[in-house]
């Protein structure tokens, strides 16, 4: 996300969310072609890495010979191409996961979701949610080739983040529930292993009244230009299905600007592929428009939660 990109927008909700064009190809990364994410695929997280454009995901499903049970892993692929309709991607580390759940008790021992990946030190760092034993956390991996991590363990409590590498820190944000809804937090570190959390309150709450008044959700997280640039899921009547994204600005992480023109994108129409909720916005550029890659389902959880990675995209104009 930069300048361009919330510029892009004008104050009009209505004109924004219709300036994008839902792909007729969706799900453009469906559920199959593999054991480990034969029922869903969902959260793709982008990272520009040795002149390659690495897209992280999370597979659902299960693996053969293990505890018969499906489980959420990570995995990375390589965009090959992008345009306006469709995404080819090629999978990595031959096809398998490269975060698989932790064993029987650990914090991550049912799902490794959500991630989030930064270039740090010469490294990569590869954030994820956690759901184990014990509340649920982020968790991290780090690599040197961007396919094949080493697990460090847990380092908050928490879920959803998304990290950005700036002035030597690892900036992140995650969501926590107060109430029913969800709300983002920040924390910062000076190594990438031991976080600190920047404020007890939220940095970014829920707004009464408005399209997003009830819980804010899947936020992912850019600099650029002396600014930070957070899109963000959002509902006003439901916790974790939202039906809109928007965009916010900050100068600091803390004390946050929303775009007048909120929300910018919606899910789609009753039925289609991401019909029914939308999370996890990642952005991708090229010479002609803004592309958007994010998981949709067709329902909601009580009735037909059907995640797979879904796209849209914006044309620049002049």
């Amino acid at each position: 996300m930069n300048a361009r990109f919330w510029n892009l927008f004008g104050g009009d909700y209505r004109r924004n969310c219709l300036a994008w064009e839902h792909s007729a190809n969706n799900p453009v990364i469906p559920a199959g072609g593999a054991p480990w994410k034969s029922h869903w695929t969902a959260n793709p997280d982008i990272l520009r890495y040795r002149g390659r454009t690495l897209l992280y995901y999370r597979g659902n499903g299960v693996l053969p010979n293990t505890d018969g049970e499906r489980h959420d892993r990570i995995a990375v692929a390589e965009i090959l191409e992008a345009d306006a309709e469709s995404v080819r991607i090629q999978d990595l580390n031959e096809g398998r996961p490269i975060i698989d759940v932790g064993g029987k008790g650990a914090f991550d021992e049912h799902h490794a979701l959500d991630p989030a990946a930064a270039l740090f030190e010469g490294r990569v760092f590869l954030y994820y949610s956690a759901v184990g034993g014990g509340p649920d956390s982020v968790g991290l991996a780090v690599s040197r080739d961007g396919e094949r991590f080493e697990k460090h363990g847990k380092v908050l409590e928490g879920r959803a983040p998304d990290v950005v590498a700036h002035d030597g820190k690892i900036h992140m944000l995650f969501q926590k529930c107060i109430g029913k809804g969800c709300h983002v937090f920040l924390a910062e570190s000076d190594d990438g292993l031991e976080f600190r959390q920047v404020q007890e309150s939220p940095v970014f709450s829920p707004e009464e009244g408005s399209w997003d008044a009830f819980s804010i959700t899947t936020a992912r997280l850019s600099a650029d230009a002396g600014w930070f640039y957070m899109m963000y899921g959002g509902s006003a009547y439901l916790a974790d299905e939202p039906d809109c994204f928007g965009l916010a600005r900050s100068k600091d992480l803390v004390h946050w600007e929303r775009h007048s023109g909120n929300p910018i994108f919606g899910r789609g129409p009753a039925g289609s592929p991401d019909g029914g909720a939308i999370w996890f916005p990642a952005l991708l550029e090229t010479e002609d428009c803004f592309i958007l890659l994010y998981e949709g389902s067709r329902g909601k959880y009580s009735w037909d939660l059907s995640s797979a990675i879904c796209m849209a995209s914006a044309a620049k104009g002049p």
